[in-house]
């Protein structure tokens, strides 16, 4: 079949079992056109290259394939978007990694501060200084089980918290209709916080209660990690590192 041979040589490369590798329906389901189909898969090829010195750690590798199927995941309007959007998510997902793992619980100061160390660096230095960075808790066997011990117990907790559910979905929506600007986070801030007690006021949640300056703190984080893509996202487009501080 048509790119038959790309799709077998991407799941090799990651190491990713049968079962687990949709990539083919992905970007079917995503384009129509054979040739953009072509330019998507020599755009997934030459990103993956980029790990090519941590092949050989399949829960990096894993990893590195979640990040293709989340940003196929997204609205791509261009082939551009597309590798743009795939380069983002690996560092917004990587620097997460990141922080889970060495505990680190003031997220906005380690974003900035990682943000600023990677300052003026090309993506194939960059990838590899993230990854070694990375390759220690890749090949911690006891981080892998309790991460995925916590997976379970968030999916349990999602489940169980519908009202977080749709007001956070809310709150997305309403992000997406936001011009996000770097140079207005503190205006940005502001207005989403009014939006909130807007949507939040009519669960009637007690605004003294731990739930409402929980659910506060997880929105506000939404819009910290949306404006920290912008700031990557630009700095790679112009092939250099010199992300906007996130306040």
């Amino acid at each position: 079949m048509v790119f038959e041979s790309k799709y077998s040589d991407i799941k090799i490369f990651l190491s990713i079992s049968d079962n687990s590798f949709n990539l083919k329906q992905k970007v079917d389901s995503s384009f129509e056109s054979d040739n953009i189909k072509e330019e998507i898969l020599g755009k997934v090829v030459q990103f993956i290259y980029y790990f090519s010195m941590f092949k050989n750690i399949k829960p990096f590798m894993n990893a590195v394939y979640n990040c293709i199927e989340k940003t196929l995941d997204l609205e791509i309007e261009s082939i551009n978007d597309f590798q743009e959007l795939l380069i983002k998510n690996a560092l917004l997902n990587f620097i997460q990694d990141y922080i889970n793992y060495a505990k680190l619980t003031q997220k906005r100061q380690i974003l900035k501060l990682l943000s600023d160390s990677l300052d003026k660096l090309q993506i194939q230095p960059l990838i590899i200084n993230l990854g070694l960075l990375l390759k220690p808790m890749y090949q911690d066997q006891e981080y892998l089980d309790n991460l995925q011990y916590i997976e379970e117990v968030e999916i349990r907790y999602v489940k169980d918290d519908e009202l977080g559910i749709q007001i956070k979905d809310q709150i997305d929506n309403w992000l997406k209709t936001q011009k996000l600007d770097l140079d207005f986070q503190e205006n940005l801030k502001l207005l989403l916080k009014r939006k909130y007690d807007e949507i939040i006021s009519k669960y009637n949640v007690d605004r003294t209660s731990n739930y409402y300056q929980k659910l506060l703190t997880e929105v506000m984080e939404m819009l910290t990690m949306k404006l920290t893509m912008i700031s990557l996202m630009d700095s790679v487009s112009e092939e250099s590192f010199e992300p906007i501080p996130i306040k």
